[in-house]
C-alpha cells in the first residue's frame, strides 16, 4: 500500500499550515494597523473692551506674519533651550490666525473705528496695522511650565510713510498641569489679555482727522 505522503500529496500537517497561513493573511486584510489619532486644541479667548467715541477712521489689519516655527503642532521649549513639538497634539487653527482674529475682535469691540477688518478686503483703509508673531509656546525651562506669547505690532497711515505706534507685547500664564489641555487654557488667557492691551493702547493714540486723511487720498 502506497503512502499518500510519498506521492506528492500534502500531509495533514502541511494542509493545516497552509490553512493557518491563509487565515493570517485574511485577518491582516480585515484588520488594518491601529493609527493613533491627532488631538486638536482650540484657543477661544473672551474679549472685554469698553467702547469709546468713534474716530470715523477705517483700520485695515494684515494677518500676523509667523515663521513655520509656530504652526499647528504644539511647540515647547525644554531645559536645554531646544524647541520641540508634542506628538499627535496640535492646535485646531494656526496660532497667527488666532491672535490676529482676537486683536481684530478687541479693536472692533472698542468701537473706535468706523470699520475694522482684513486690509485685503477693504478699499484703501485710513490706517494699517501689521505685525509678527514671535513666540507661541510652552516654556518648560521654568516651574511650573508657562504658556508664552509675544507679538510685534506697528500702526501707520496707509497714505504716508512713518509709524504712528510700534510696540512689542508679551504675555505669560502659568499652566495648572503639564497637559496639552492646560496649555490651551493658559494660552487662551494670554491671547485674551494681549488683544485687550492692543485695543486699550490704540485708545491713547492721537490720529489725524478724517477730513485730513481724505485730502491725501
Amino acid at each position: 500500500m502506497r503512502n499518500p505522503d510519498s506521492c506528492g500529496n500534502p500531509s495533514k500537517r502541511g494542509r493545516y499550515a497552509i490553512i493557518a497561513f491563509f487565515l493570517l493573511m485574511v485577518s491582516g486584510c480585515l484588520h488594518g494597523p491601529v493609527i493613533e489619532k491627532i488631538h486638536y486644541y482650540a484657543v477661544t479667548p473672551i474679549i472685554t473692551v469698553e467702547p469709546v467715541l468713534c474716530t470715523g477712521l477705517t483700520l485695515g489689519i494684515r494677518p500676523l506674519f509667523s515663521t513655520h516655527t509656530y504652526g499647528t503642532p504644539m511647540a515647547y521649549l525644554d531645559d536645554n533651550h531646544q524647541l520641540g513639538y508634542q506628538s499627535r497634539e496640535e492646535w485646531a487653527e494656526s496660532p497667527s490666525h488666532v491672535v490676529t482674529r482676537a486683536i481684530q475682535d478687541a479693536i472692533a469691540a472698542s468701537q473706535q473705528f468706523a470699520d475694522v477688518g482684513n486690509a485685503a478686503d477693504m478699499t484703501r483703509p485710513d490706517l494699517l496695522l501689521t505685525g509678527e508673531l514671535r513666540i507661541y509656546q510652552e516654556n518648560r525651562t521654568v516651574e511650573p511650565s508657562m504658556a508664552e506669547v509675544e507679538i510685534r505690532l506697528e500702526l501707520r497711515q496707509a497714505t504716508e510713510p512713518g509709524s504712528l505706534w510700534a510696540e512689542t507685547l508679551r504675555e505669560t500664564e502659568p499652566m495648572k498641569e503639564a497637559t496639552p489641555s492646560a496649555l490651551a487654557e493658559a494660552m487662551t488667557a494670554n491671547i485674551g489679555r494681549i488683544a485687550e492691551r492692543v485695543a486699550i493702547k490704540l485708545k491713547t493714540l492721537s490720529f489725524p482727522s478724517v477730513e485730513r486723511l481724505e485730502e491725501k487720498k
